[in-house]
């Protein structure tokens, strides 16, 4: 940032200071974050033409910088500390010394110039192959840019000492250098420690460093501009939080999140009106850390839930290393800045728990989801092999109220006795012979019932069997229902009320055989039997026992006839 506040502010002699004082520089920048966002308006087709035309000039650049390094250096050049290339300024420079710094704090400063990695998946929605071009774009874009980083880091610290004062060159005394006596003071206008255009001043041309700086810049502002509103997107459209559903609206055929993007355009402004980016890159250190952390996490919780939809391809793949580097980029967020990461983390904390609180009706396909079934697995087969004690029976009701909807008087007493504490299954008998529609129709009305009876608040399963006979079916249900230890030991059934339908008629008879058959096959499956007889009145009596005047809806009947209080 100091780079381009020289370059933009034509202050190259001196070192420039690090928040924006000239009004000129403020607005050279607000104009570029527009055509920045114009850019992106135009659409990502013409976005990413833009990136391969800057990826271009920054290739140049850097393909600049490393041929003109090994050209013996101007004179201006060694006056300003270059030495070429030198074992001696190798050795000089190997060591650190900080000035007022430390490894952690130019760790935040530096951090945001190697948080591109998750650009590929952030824009996952416009790839034509993400599985394939995301981790092989991901780990060739970090082993390049490793080496590019740290080719150049060795470059410059084998051909320029730390301080020069641009009067004499530097001078060794065998293997020592020998500082200028600007060096005491730290004064010194040139040098490693103090110049910020070293790569310009060695390169064989200068104007294509400052392109190639322009154009990693605007590069990696176009990435985040066109990657984070994306992101922002599919939040908003997950309804996760109220009141920023507005900016889940897309636009065009790749639903371009234009709005998102005028939000981000203007927090971009809002950040850039501070004047310091320094100030701003160790709390944007911070939240790329904990976003890394999480995600870290995520891969270890996944793997560690043995999903069957997490897979990772990548042949060294370990949870271990994923959990380790979760617990990495915690800690060096605490070592960076305890405060701003403990704020960080209250942030996340808050967002989780509302979330957890709000429940919203999403299905990501979570790692919870495969913790729970893993959980419920292990827990059956532990169940399983645990022998059975008095102490510890529960009543488990296979219920055959056919469709809930219609019985649900009989669906409430069995839940009043499990009040989710122990098994209830609601069981019904489909009147039909299985086929493809009827198998098709049975599904449908099981994730209809279900829906039914989670809207009641009935913590219940709900199956459904083929059979044109009752007796039949309710035989396969009393052998097929439950898993394990959880099996049903008592089955609820309604009484029947219409013995008779037009008289003795066969059809009539058959239907009294069926029904109690199904009492008998239950006690020969050596369950209990409960029958209820209560029609489709419900459980709610209330209105029955004021009209019948008793219990506690008694009526308090007051007399105000003197004659009768004297009776």
């Amino acid at each position: 940032m100091e780079i381009l506040t020289i370059l933009i502010g034509n202050s190259k002699e001196t070192k420039a200071c690090t928040s924006f004082s000239s009004i000129a520089v403020l607005e050279h920048f607000t104009v570029t974050c527009v055509v920045l966002i114009t850019i992106i308006f135009v659409g990502t087709s013409f976005e990413s033409k833009m990136q391969m035309f800057l990826l271009a000039i920054l290739s140049a650049s850097i393909i600049d910088f490393w041929i003109g390094s090994f050209f013996p250096p101007s004179q201006e050049a060694i006056l300003r500390g270059a030495t070429g290339y030198s074992l001696n300024t190798l050795y000089e420079n190997f060591l650190p010394q900080f000035r007022g710094e430390n490894f952690f704090s130019t760790f935040a400063v530096y951090f945001p110039a190697a948080t591109g990695m998750m650009a590929g998946a952030n824009i996952s929605g416009d790839l034509a192959d993400p599985q394939r071009a995301i981790p092989l774009g991901t780990l060739l874009a970090i082993g390049i840019t490793t080496l590019i980083y740290l080719a150049t880091v060795w470059m410059t610290g084998t051909t320029c000492v730390r301080d020069a004062d641009g009067i004499s060159p530097p001078m060794f005394n065998g293997t020592t250098f020998i500082p200028p006596e600007c060096a005491a003071n730290h004064t010194c206008p040139y040098g490693l420690m103090n110049y910020y255009q070293i790569m310009e001043m060695e390169s064989m041309w200068g104007p294509l460093i400052t392109a190639g700086i322009f154009a990693a810049t605007l590069s990696s502002a176009l990435a985040s501009l066109v990657s984070a509103p994306k992101v922002f997107q599919a939040v908003c459209k997950d309804r996760l939080f109220p009141k920023i559903d507005y900016f889940a609206k897309g636009y065009g055929k790749n639903e371009e999140p234009r709005r998102a993007y005028g939000l981000t355009f203007i927090i971009a402004m809002a950040i850039i009106a501070i004047g310091d980016l320094n100030i701003i890159a160790p709390i944007i250190s911070n939240f790329f850390l904990a976003s890394y952390a999480l995600i870290n996490y995520s891969c270890f919780d996944a793997s560690f839930a043995d999903s069957p939809g997490f897979r990772p391809g990548f042949k060294y793949y370990n949870m271990w290393v994923s959990l380790a580097g979760a617990l990495l980029c915690l800690t060096v967020m605490f070592i960076m800045s305890w405060a701003t990461a403990l704020i960080t983390f209250i942030c996340f904390a808050a967002l989780f728990l509302y979330i957890l609180h709000r429940k919203p009706d999403v299905n990501w396909g979570s790692s919870t989801q495969a913790h729970s079934y893993k959980t419920a697995l292990a827990g059956m087969i532990k169940l399983s092999h645990t022998e059975e004690h008095v102490k510890n029976y529960r009543p488990q009701f296979l219920v055959l109220c056919g469709n809930a909807a219609a019985r649900p008087s009989l669906i409430d007493f069995a839940y009043n006795i499990t009040k989710g504490s122990s098994l209830m299954i609601c069981g019904y008998v489909v009147p039909y012979n299985p086929s493809e529609r009827v198998y098709s129709v049975m599904r449908k009305l099981e994730r209809q019932l279900s829906e039914w009876l989670r809207k009641r608040h009935v913590k219940a399963f709900y199956t459904a069997v083929a059979n044109v006979s009752l007796r039949a079916g309710a035989q396969s249900l009393l052998q097929v229902c439950g898993l394990g230890k959880l099996r049903p030991n008592i089955i609820l059934i309604g009484f029947k009320s219409n013995w008779y339908r037009y008289g003795a008629i066969p059809e009539t008879l058959d239907e009294m055989n069926d029904y109690f058959g199904t009492i008998q096959d239950a006690f020969d499956s050596n369950m209990a039997v409960c029958v209820l007889r209560n029609g489709n009145l419900g459980l709610d009596f209330s209105e029955a026992m004021k009209l019948l005047n008793v219990g506690e809806h008694k009526r308090l009947d007051i007399n105000l006839d003197e004659n009768a209080e004297k009776e």
